[in-house]
């Protein structure tokens, strides 16, 4: 019983999906002002409401993030990388993000 016990969680844990996971802030330097956690995996664009520094903890495997300074997904492009806080230099509100895979 014990190997197909392992058999069956070996199989679940095959099986878990990563998900991409950020956070954001309203403040310019990852640690002040509202934070906002996300995870999913793929945003065609998605407008964002007072967001001037983000956090990219960790992105799915051959996707991206990058994030820019109108609604539309079109101004200003920035791609993003893990593990260090991002905005724009000069204190601008981060306006809209693309998660793509």
């Amino acid at each position: 019983m014990v190997s197909f016990t392992t058999a069956i969680l070996a199989l679940l844990a095959s099986t878990v999906v990563s998900a991409t996971t950020a956070r954001t802030w309203s403040g310019t330097s990852c640690n002040s002002g509202d934070e906002l956690n996300w995870s999913g995996h793929s945003v065609a664009c998605e407008s964002l409401g007072n967001v001037k520094s983000l956090f990219i903890d960790s992105i799915d495997p051959n996707c991206s993030i990058t994030y820019y300074s109108d609604s539309n997904c079109s101004n200003d492009a920035v791609l993003t990388s893990t593990g260090q806080c991002m905005g724009y230099s000069n204190g601008a509100q981060i306006k809209s993000w693309s998660w793509d895979c």
